[in-house]
């Protein structure tokens, strides 16, 4: 599996900072969560070479620069949020179409390209045209385009949006399966898709890395601080920024909240999400 490793890395637009000093690792399956505005598609723009950085290194397995984009793109399957295709021509039309424009012969273009729709599911789809296919079904078109060629690190920035909920969890159990023998990042900012997804998680916000690591690390986070206690709505409202979720019952509401003092109430088992909410509004 490939490692990424960036040192240093800054992004400015005009005199705006927008990524700062990003230094971590990205290696297996990677989660990057962060709020909308945190700096998260910056980021995917610049490893897949489409934009520069301002400042830093980025190097892949030691000796990989991310200054030789040639190079890098050669080692790279993109799958961008706002993903289109042309829409009036078939599955296989289009996919032989880009493998074409990656430099794939043709002949070999075929074989792997219904290689990769039996992969994704989409075999019996793939004389249909472009603008047949339900949302869930364009984006594993959108995966099978970003794996041909067999790249060693896959990006994906917010893979579920805009999906019903059996698309998106047959897409989560799909970026899983493609996570096992490559490197995958996957940008979102839906907990739950990391959760499903990923082995490591970085969270980005306002343009810092607040925490890397695997998920039970960032449980253990916020390990001790959340309670769970019956209240009226109006005193769940007065707490304010500590609420993570309520759930009504009867006329009251079972709050779960962030809390310091440990002696408060029952303590209850943490999540990923209960971890992203408090690095996410930690010193607001």
């Amino acid at each position: 599996m490939e490692r990424i490793c960036l040192k240093g890395v800054n992004k400015s637009y005009k005199d705006k900072e927008v990524l700062k000093n990003l230094t971590f690792d990205i290696q297996g399956s990677f989660g990057l969560l962060g709020p909308n505005g945190a700096g998260k598609t910056t980021l995917m723009r610049i490893l897949t070479t489409l934009i520069p950085f301002d400042r830093g290194e980025i190097i892949m397995n030691n000796h990989i620069s991310w200054k030789d984009h040639n190079v890098v793109r050669s080692y790279i399957g993109y799958l961008p949020q706002h993903f289109s295709l042309y829409r009036n021509v078939t599955v296989v039309e289009c996919l032989l179409h880009l493998a074409v424009l990656k430099g794939i012969e043709k002949s070999k273009a075929k074989v792997e390209i219904d290689s990769l729709l039996q992969e994704v599911n989409l075999q019996e789809h793939k004389k249909k045209k472009i603008k047949q296919l339900s949302g869930g079904m364009l984006r594993r078109v959108g995966i099978v385009q970003a794996l041909l060629g067999n790249p060693r690190l896959l990006v994906v920035d917010e893979p579920t949006v805009g999906l019903d909920i059996e698309e998106r969890v047959r897409f989560r159990n799909l970026l899983r399966k493609l996570g096992r023998n490559r490197t995958i990042l996957i940008s979102t900012h839906i907990v739950e898709d990391v959760e499903m997804t990923c082995d490591y998680i970085g969270i980005l916000k306002k343009g810092e890395i607040t925490f890397t690591g695997k998920k039970e690390e960032l449980k253990d986070i916020v390990k001790g601080k959340i309670k769970e206690e019956l209240l009226t709505i109006e005193q769940a409202d007065a707490m304010g920024n500590q609420v993570i979720s309520l759930k009504q019952q009867d006329e009251q509401c079972l709050v779960r909240y962030f809390t310091e003092n440990r002696d408060l109430h029952t303590e209850v088992t943490p999540t990923i999400e209960d971890a992203y909410l408090y690095l996410t509004k930690k010193g607001e």
